[in-house]
């Protein structure tokens, strides 16, 4: 059977997943900087080679994978983020900022944004996201799916990232996809 024929026989389910994981690999592939946990590599630097961000794993410790954020300026070292399962960390190319992607469970996954300084708190760019969909429409899609993948693709500037959430369930049963951009400091909007 031809390849084309057995991709169409997918379920929508498959589809969307499948969707969701090429974009994954898109988004991780695109630069030097931007890394995979746990993996081959253990850690990733910033563009300008300032922060190095290093993962580290215990199988004794819940979660079993904890990120640090080095700064080879000043010589400090910041425990940043926990996790259970998998990350993709995108670094800003004005090394000032990076998001990650926590792929937390096999429904879901967010993003979460560091900007410097790395003291103020991540910012959580789903509730964002959520808090910019109840202005208006696509809501429920995100809230009331059963599977539902929200990434960070690519930066397109040194303060702005193309997001992408894609999922199924019993709102979209044939799935859906959406794209939307995230401006530090301002907040997402429609892509394009």
């Amino acid at each position: 059977m031809p390849s084309g024929e057995r991709i169409r026989q997918f379920s929508a389910a498959n589809r969307w997943f499948l969707t969701a994981l090429l974009s994954t690999a898109i988004a991780s592939g695109g630069s030097a900087q931007n890394a995979s946990f746990p993996g081959a590599k253990s850690e990733t630097k910033s563009p300008d080679g300032r922060y190095t961000i290093r993962n580290t794993d215990d199988e004794k410790q819940e979660p079993a994978h904890l990120l640090a954020l080095s700064d080879a300026k000043d010589g400090s070292t910041t425990k940043i983020y926990s996790y259970g399962r998998h990350v993709d960390v995108l670094w800003s190319p004005t090394s000032v900022a990076f998001v990650l992607n926590d792929y937390e469970g096999s429904d879901a996954s967010h993003p979460v944004l560091f900007t410097a300084p790395w003291t103020n708190q991540p910012v959580d760019l789903r509730e964002k996201l959520i808090g910019f969909l109840r202005s208006g429409r696509g809501v429920k899609s995100v809230l009331d799916n059963h599977h539902v993948y929200f990434s960070a693709q690519r930066w397109l500037s040194g303060d702005e990232i193309l997001c992408q959430v894609t999922g199924y369930g019993d709102v979209d049963p044939k799935g859906f996809t959406a794209q939307y951009v995230y401006k530090i400091g301002a907040g997402f909007r429609p892509y394009r």
